[in-house]
């Protein structure tokens, strides 16, 4: 839908539409001649109606059914330089060479197939949801092949400038036709960069066509090239059907359906993506917007209809929209008085179009080819010239010079094919060279489990042997190998090899399969292969089993972050070494809140504890609870986290197995709980309250101060702890 804008009166909008079809006359007119240039003697006259047909039928159309701000339509550079490609080989068929004139025709019948074909893919896009399909186009292949195009433009107005016919040689060479073409490009030129918003294209054609007479008329000797020549007498009619009903034609386009298809396809992309572009920066001046998927079908519709009368292509021109802007136009009624301006046009100043001189218009069009050059691509080379020569400039610049190149040595089908094929390679390339974004063991970065002295001890020696590799991009068949090549370097002292799967953004078929194979080969080694980011409710797990990988549950392998995977290798290294944890009782005496108190201490201590039994998910506290005490706990484990929902959204900050105290914190600042602790097993502990401290403070002052000695020491370990950790984590 569109945003509502004021209308400008009648007569404005009549005038606007008017005026901004005069000031793109100049641009029509030289995309015509350059549409149909394959057609040779008689390329001009026919392209000049074929560009009316694309500017009035076409704009009418979307005039009419569309629905953007401004539905302004025409014929574009790129699409008519892509049609006059498609064209060229339908010349050089031998029942267009032999046939003459009536050859031209079969043609032209192929043309508006073209074109017609290329409406209903748009349509069938849009459709399909894809209209923004062509937005996909990498970059540097986009940006070549616009460079390909201005080149192509600049290299087909050659022989007009230079006053060459076919057949001629540069024996032909007329240096008049030169300087008159030069000079109206030069004017064109100066005018836009003096004057932006002046309609530049139209004065330059004015000046040239006053350069041209004035030079005819004092020196009636000297060459200065063709004009048009006549228009068809007849206007222009939506024969195709007819055409197509002659057997000799319907053979001939159907000799052709592939190139011809083929054709329609790019220019059905090309000219969307122009158009979705075109469409957007309309937006953006006007500050509305509008259906893209919509606008798409009736542009489409509009390509089917000018196809049957083989006109050019048209797409979204935002140059004819600007123009009726800048004329005091707005809106739908603008650009249909604009279309149907075009058609009043060709009907009644036909004769005096057939007088214009080809140099002139050769000289405008080289003035469009500058426009083309891709800005981006400037930019880059500035860059370069400026010495920041990184390597993906050089790659950005190599594919740019290598779709433009293949572009005008071969065409748009394999200069897109190509752009496309090495764009794809680089970024495979890219992928892999960044999938794996830090390698490290366990020994830097431990899980968060707090261990008793034994155990913890032990891990210390041993947690070198859990490698940890964190992932980053896409793991698809592209970076695969990478990931394949870093598990092979993997050492056969490592016991647990631990993929962060988290920052992959997606995981193919390729990628399942290798995770799956490299598994079992690691368990075959006596090694094992953790995932980290991976749960069953979780995409990666989804698309993992969807593959038909990992099938088994429920799974042992599988982790929501790479704390609880790390957890678990250290686990399995305690009960292979036959220190497990277990489900074993700890005395309060062997707790850090007891160190340094002989049998009696001990005794008046648990006398002011309260014992509490937790089973296994119960919570001990909630977040935000006042704090009610500390806890040594002498059975089971207490984890300590944030957040509630799946594991993959819970933060885990620790967890505390028997032997341990925790609570501390927030029994002596009197705030409340930071997070929420919960009973990973059934649980024992015991409840030191602040009113329990107090009164061994009041009974036994030296025993209150061992305690509070001994949390003191307790809290400068845990700081010690968090700060390694916090450490080893900063990038």
């Amino acid at each position: 839908m569109t945003t509502d804008r004021r209308r400008a009166p009648w007569p404005a909008e009549i005038a606007g539409g008017a005026v901004g079809s005069v000031v793109m006359l100049a641009v029509v007119l030289t995309l015509g001649l350059l549409g149909y240039a394959p057609l040779g003697e008689t390329a001009a006259p026919l392209g000049i109606a074929a560009a009316f047909v694309a500017a009035t039928v076409g704009g009418l159309v979307l005039a009419v059914f569309g629905r953007s701000a401004m539905p302004a339509a025409g014929p574009s550079s790129a699409t008519a330089l892509i049609f006059a490609g498609a064209m060229a080989p339908l010349m050089r068929d031998p029942a267009v060479n032999a046939a003459g004139p009536s050859g031209v025709a079969l043609v032209l019948a192929a043309a508006g197939s073209m074109v017609v074909t290329m409406g209903v893919l748009q349509v069938v896009m849009a459709r399909l949801g894809l209209g923004r399909l062509a937005q996909f186009v990498p970059q540097p292949v986009l940006a070549g092949f616009m460079n390909g195009v201005a080149v192509l433009i600049f290299l087909s107005q050659v022989p007009a400038l230079l006053g060459l016919h076919p057949g001629d040689g540069l024996s032909g060479f007329a240096p008049g036709t030169l300087a008159v073409g030069l000079a109206t490009a030069g004017c064109t030129w100066l005018i836009a960069w003096r004057w932006p918003r002046a309609p530049s294209q139209l004065i330059g054609l004015g000046f040239g066509l006053v350069l041209y007479a004035a030079l005819h008329r004092l020196w009636p000797t000297l060459a200065l090239g063709a004009s048009i020549g006549p228009l068809p007498e007849m206007v222009p009619l939506p024969d195709l059907p007819l055409r197509l009903a002659n057997a000799s034609t319907a053979s001939f386009v159907l000799r052709h359906a592939l190139p011809v298809l083929t054709a329609a396809l790019i220019l059905a992309l090309i000219g969307s993506l122009e158009s979705v572009l075109n469409a957007l920066a309309i937006d953006q001046q006007l500050d509305t917007h509008h259906d893209a998927g919509r606008e798409l079908v009736v542009l489409g519709l509009s390509n089917i209809a000018v196809g049957l009368f083989a006109g050019l292509p048209v797409v979204m021109l935002r140059a004819r929209a600007l123009a009726t802007l800048r004329a005091g136009g707005s809106g739908r009624r603008s650009a249909l008085v604009g279309a149907l301006a075009f058609g009043v046009i060709y009907v009644l100043l036909g004769p005096l179009l057939a007088l214009l001189p080809t140099t002139v218009l050769a000289g405008i069009m080289l003035t469009v080819a500058l426009g083309l050059v891709d800005r981006w691509t400037s930019q880059l080379v500035g860059q370069w010239r400026s010495g920041e020569r990184s390597a993906d400039v050089w790659e950005t610049l190599a594919i740019v010079a290598l779709v433009c190149a293949v572009t005008v040595w071969r065409g748009f089908v394999v200069g897109v094919a190509a752009g496309v094929a090495v764009a794809l390679v680089v970024f495979v390339r890219s992928m892999n060279r960044s999938l794996v974004r830090a390698r490290y063991t366990a020994a830097s970065e431990p899980s968060r489990r707090v261990y008793p002295l034994p155990q913890e001890a032990l891990l210390a020696s041993a947690r070198d042997r859990i490698a940890v590799l964190e992932l980053e991009g896409a793991l698809f068949f592209g970076s695969a190998e990478r990931l394949a090549r870093e598990l092979d370097a993997v050492g056969g002292d490592i016991r647990f090899v631990l993929l962060d799967l988290r920052g992959v953004s997606t995981i193919d078929a390729s990628g399942a399969m290798l995770l799956q194979q490299r598994s079992t080969e690691l368990a075959r080694h006596g090694q094992a292969l953790l995932l980290a980011g991976v749960t069953a409710e979780h995409p990666h797990g989804l698309r993992l089993r969807a593959f038909g990988c990992f099938r088994e549950a429920p799974r042992d392998d599988w982790f929501a972050d790479v704390d609880h995977a790390v957890e678990a290798a250290e686990q399995q290294l305690l009960a292979e070494a036959g220190l497990a944890l277990g489900d074993i009782a700890i005395a309060p005496q062997q707790s850090s809140l007891f160190t340094g108190l002989d049998a009696a201490q001990s005794a008046a201590v648990l006398a002011h504890m309260r014992p509490r039994r937790l089973a296994a998910g119960e919570v001990l506290f909630r977040e935000g609870d006042a704090a009610d005490g500390l806890y040594v706990l002498t059975r089971g484990s207490i984890t300590v986290e944030a957040g509630s929902g799946p594991a993959h959204q819970r933060q885990r900050f620790v967890s505390f197995s028997a032997g341990l105290m925790f609570g501390e914190t927030a029994m002596f600042d009197g705030g409340g709980r930071s997070a929420g602790a919960t009973a990973d097993a059934d649980a024992e502990l015991l409840q030191l309250t602040q009113q329990g401290l107090d009164a061994i403070g009041r009974e036994q002052p030296d025993l209150a101060a061992r305690l509070y000695r001994n949390i003191a020491v307790h809290l400068s370990a845990r700081l010690r702890r968090a700060t390694l950790l916090r450490r080893h984590a900063a990038p």
